[in-house]
């Protein structure tokens, strides 16, 4: 069962979020708040698979409640909710290590989807936010960066992008999830990031981007 909290300051978009969620049985609503700050109260004494987070919202955004809560709990898988594929708000939502960048008019499934995945730990974002991305890409880093990453290495952040879970890729690529986090963080570390989000994000400003169906979809 993934447990899921919600923070939305519209009542009867909270309402309808947690409805749907809770239709099937892989999913329960365990919180809701209507502000960042008791988002954060909550996240804290729940500890939620998933903290799903609008980024409007009183108190604290989403944005700053994003960074107050990977201060003290860096592990807490986070899901963006947005009205807007402001290609400024989702790269510093990536930054601040959130998962998961989906808008509010995404259709329900891949509000679901979007929740399986960063549940798991792997980055979503749905098509609308994935196109204005990659569409609005400043490319800060030099494209020979990527020269510094191993053959596999590569393979590794590749299928990362592609929305692959640790656990996958080890599967696909025979081996084990030690020796893929491990070529995990070298990679990080080559590329001078820190977090997933953000290892998927300089991926893609460099040109790493498959547009496959688990991380961009566009149904």
């Amino acid at each position: 069962m993934i447990r899921v909290v919600v923070a939305e300051d519209h009542h009867l978009v909270r309402q309808g979020i947690c409805k749907l969620l809770e239709e099937g049985n892989e999913i329960q609503v365990v919180g809701e708040a209507d502000n960042g700050r008791d988002a954060i109260t909550l996240a804290r004494s729940l500890r939620p698979n998933v903290l799903i987070l609008d980024v409007s919202m009183p108190k604290l955004d989403g944005l700053e409640t994003l960074a107050e809560l990977k201060a003290t709990l860096p592990n807490q898988q986070v899901l963006i909710l947005s009205m807007h594929a402001d290609v400024g708000i989702v790269q510093q939502a990536l930054q601040g290590g959130a998962l998961g960048y989906i808008l509010k008019q995404s259709v329900a499934g891949e509000l679901l989807a979007a929740v399986r995945a960063v549940s798991n730990g792997s980055v979503y974002l749905s098509a609308g936010v994935s196109q204005v991305l990659t569409s609005n890409l400043n490319v800060a880093k030099p494209q020979n960066l990527l020269d510094r990453l191993s053959p596999r290495e590569r393979q590794v952040i590749e299928l990362i992008v592609e929305g692959y879970s640790i656990k996958e890729i080890a599967l696909t690529m025979r081996t084990s999830v030690k020796t893929v986090e491990k070529q995990r963080r070298d990679a990080m570390r080559k590329l001078d990031v820190d977090n997933t989000a953000s290892l998927v994000r300089v991926s893609m400003e460099l040109g790493l981007t498959t547009g496959t169906k688990r991380m961009f979809h566009n149904g």
